[in-house]
């Protein structure tokens, strides 16, 4: 695998069915490291900022993209703000198949895509495209 397995992953989604899937695939494929659920916009503005406030580092950000209570690609364009996230790996998850939303995600800023219910293989196929990216920006 191309990536570690001991990752600190910020996994945002209103929805608990899918956050919960994602965080069972991820078991499914071998990740170790902390995984932090994160319900909706809101929140993950407020986790992001103490976290970095605590000097904790976050390696992976799946996050949806179509939040209720706020606009995905803000979220994004404020993750990719913070100076310690600038490069962080960001996979967006969504419902949507619209050509529309999944430009306006990359024009966010995110590294890949992906259609919710994740599985397993998927997940870690766009998980690796996503870290080496970020870690080889030229070679991307």
């Amino acid at each position: 695998m191309k990536v570690p397995m001991n990752l600190t992953i910020l996994l945002i989604d209103s929805k608990s069915v899918y956050r919960n899937l994602t965080i069972q695939a991820l078991g499914n494929l071998g990740f170790s490291g902390r995984c932090i659920p994160i319900k909706d916009y809101r929140e993950s503005l407020f986790k992001i900022n103490q976290l970095l406030k605590k000097g904790e580092k976050i390696d992976l950000i799946i996050s949806e993209f179509s939040f209720p209570d706020g606009d995905g690609a803000d979220l994004i364009r404020k993750i990719r703000s913070h100076q310690k996230l600038k490069n962080t790996p960001i996979l967006a998850l969504s419902d949507l198949e619209d050509p529309n939303e999944i430009v306006r995600a990359f024009e966010a800023g995110i590294d890949n895509y992906l259609l919710r219910p994740v599985e397993d293989l998927a997940l870690l196929e766009k998980i690796e495209y996503c870290w080496q990216k970020r870690k080889c920006p030229a070679s991307a």
